[in-house]
């Protein structure tokens, strides 16, 4: 028995196909268009094999593969359409944060580097403007007394509550508009820093390029929001 898969979510375009015989089972896979690779795998029994088999479809079926009946024409796979960044992209592609790989960041950042990527660069600097002006935001003693409950917020670590910051923009949206109304809302505790370098890892997919060509309009660095600490 053969089976046949096919992932076009976001930037895939990929095939899966999967074949039992008795106590083996044989998987080709790769990009749609191509032969792709081929493994196969021996087990102890027929029932074995079956189980692991539907092991593995159910895993695939998961991440976005659709089943398609044998020689049926593969779909062909439509260009996104482009959309300028704006906030509403900007929340979007955060959105896109894979917390499942918690404990990994270039893994937690993946699928929202890749939906970065596919924009031109001028929307992969307008994404790290946004993301600058939100920390700007958040940039003040009320909110890193919130962050910082009982401590002296004059011996903070500006890059710790740098940091911190970022953790509020990951909870999303409503999240963010709430923390910024009543910091008494501020996730103590969390930080994920690696949220600063989503553009430029985005970029360099995009162009191959290491340095990241762009300076946000507005700094994010603790202090930057002169307004936000009047007492310090």
């Amino acid at each position: 028995m053969k089976r046949y898969f096919i992932n076009q979510e976001g930037e895939a375009n990929k095939f899966w196909n999967i074949e039992i015989d008795g106590s083996a089972y044989s998987v080709i896979f790769g990009k749609v268009g191509t032969r792709g690779r081929e493994s196969r795998k021996e087990l102890g029994d027929a029932t074995a094999c079956a189980a692991e088999v539907s092991k593995l479809i159910q895993e695939k079926q998961r991440k976005g593969y659709q089943e398609i009946e044998e020689n049926a024409p593969v779909p062909e796979k439509k260009a996104a359409t482009y959309r300028p960044m704006d906030e509403a992209l900007f929340w979007e592609i955060l959105d896109l944060l894979n917390w499942k790989r918690a404990g990994n960041d270039d893994a937690v950042l993946l699928p929202a580097e890749k939906r970065l990527a596919t924009l031109p660069p001028e929307d992969i600097f307008a994404f790290e403007d946004i993301l600058a002006e939100k920390l700007y935001q958040l940039d003040g003693e009320k909110y890193a007394a919130a962050c910082y409950p009982g401590e002296d917020i004059r011996t903070i670590s500006g890059d710790a509550f740098l940091y911190d910051r970022c953790s509020v923009l990951c909870n999303g949206p409503a999240f963010y508009k709430a923390v910024l109304q009543d910091p008494s809302k501020w996730p103590v505790g969390l930080e994920f820093e690696s949220l600063l370098y989503l553009a430029s890892k985005a970029y360099t997919r995009k162009t191959k390029q290491e340095d990241f060509p762009h300076n946000p309009r507005i700094s994010y660095e603790t202090g930057s929001n002169a307004a936000g600490w009047p007492s310090v």
